[in-house]
């Protein structure tokens, strides 16, 4: 639209506006928007607003999008705050967060994990999803190229975008695990090949990759030189006694491999905004001059609630995992009471990424049909395209049991 357009709609709007209101109208419709905010909102998000719009029309909405685990926030948490708040500890921080939470992160890791970090190794963000957009800023440059593996989570290729770098999908299949080989990656790479996001387990698939595996995948990235990003935030939900390996246990590859790490998932604090990345002394000192001139660090307050998680996380994980793996096996068994279908069910995560056709569907569109399902069924569900994954669509258990429960009967309804 030009400029005589935009100011002839403004007067047209307000005949009676003064006319410093009419100059600031026209400047706020002339402005021109960066080419780095041309990305799609996020899907799950977009989903979430589609259902809650339903909701405040006073329908029932049935929501399986939930990306966090909806569990009572344990009490030690909530004391760790309070203290916190009641101590007068409420001002700034350190850029690369507190002493007391870096040590106890990385003492966390090298317990359950088998990695050899230490406190310059630590570095507190403001959750995991800044401290991923942190390490693309501080390592994408324009030309530069990313792999990334589908299904994906739906922001890496965004976040790649906004750091001027191009993403290169490697598909994996159903029939194969949702797993990617040494040789596929050996294959993507060329010259403008910079990083490899690798989410172990996956949103939203729940794949989990073995120690060898992972160790190969590893060595190609320190063969090459390429960043081996590992997003690494549901490594406490596995299931069925699964064993969750950190590529940060590859000491010999340590200088390629960066770990990043969210409070979110496995202590159920999403909305305190706590993550982590685990990386060489070095790559810590940049992303801590990128923290301070963009964030400053996340909130002191949930810093120390971080703090009081970390002391009690033998009490406060096996608590959510085994709430969860509940909801999981609950989740298959009405799946494949109501549709007569036997899903695969995932050893880590929050996420069964099932084929449409189980559902009855007989289309591949994976918008349309969560968006008819939404409308006829008032079932909220993510499509896989969002993920990169046409025909397929990703529901949560990590929301209450009766919603579960509930959102299955109604799509059974709509669908048989």
């Amino acid at each position: 639209m030009c400029r005589d357009m935009d100011y002839h709609l403004v007067l047209a709007g307000s005949m009676k506006a003064t006319w410093d209101q009419v100059v600031f109208s026209f400047r706020v419709y002339s402005m021109k928007f960066s080419q780095r905010v041309h990305i799609p909102p996020s899907a799950t998000l977009a989903m979430n607003s589609a259902a809650q719009e339903k909701k405040k029309k006073g329908e029932t909405v049935f929501n399986l999008t939930t990306g966090e685990p909806r569990v009572p926030l344990s009490s030690f948490i909530q004391e760790g705050a309070l203290k916190a708040m009641q101590s007068g500890k409420t001002f700034y921080t350190p850029t690369s967060g507190i002493v007391e939470l870096r040590e106890k992160a990385f003492e966390w890791m090298n317990i359950n994990y088998g990695t050899h970090y230490t406190l310059e190794n630590s570095f507190a963000t403001n959750g995991g999803k800044y401290a991923l957009y942190a390490l693309f800023q501080a390592f994408l440059e324009t030309g530069d190229e990313i792999l990334i593996l589908d299904p994906y989570w739906v922001s890496y290729p965004s976040m790649a975008h906004l750091a001027g770098a191009t993403s290169k999908i490697l598909s994996t299949t159903f029939e194969n695990g949702w797993k990617i080989t040494v040789s596929e990656i050996q294959n993507a790479l060329c010259e403008k090949t910079k990083m490899l996001i690798l989410n172990n387990g996956s949103n939203p698939t729940g794949v989990l990759y073995t120690r060898e595996e992972l160790k190969n995948i590893a060595k190609v990235c320190f063969e090459n030189n390429i960043l081996l990003v590992s997003d690494e935030v549901y490594s406490g939900l596995t299931y069925d006694d699964a064993e969750y390996v950190s590529c940060g246990e590859f000491s010999e590859f340590v200088e390629n491999i960066v770990v990043v790490q969210s409070m979110s998932k496995n202590f159920a604090m999403s909305g305190w905004r706590v993550g982590f990345i685990f990386a060489t002394k070095e790559i810590i000192s940049q992303l801590s001059t990128f923290q301070g001139q963009s964030t400053s660090g996340t909130s002191s307050i949930s810093q120390w609630a971080a703090v009081a998680a970390f002391e009690h996380s033998k009490e406060i994980m096996p608590e959510i995992k085994h709430e969860l793996e509940m909801r999981r096996n609950i989740f298959a068994e009405k799946f494949e009471k109501i549709f007569q279908k036997k899903i695969p069910v995932p050893k880590c995560g929050l996420y069964y990424f099932i084929p449409m056709h189980f559902f009855g569907s007989v289309g591949e569109n994976s918008l349309e049909f969560c968006m008819q399902m939404l409308d006829r069924a008032n079932v909220a569900m993510v499509p896989g395209i969002a993920f990169g994954k046409e025909g397929y669509v990703r529901c949560s258990f990590g929301g209450e049991m009766e919603e579960i429960e509930q959102a299955l009967e109604n799509l059974g309804k709509v669908m048989l």
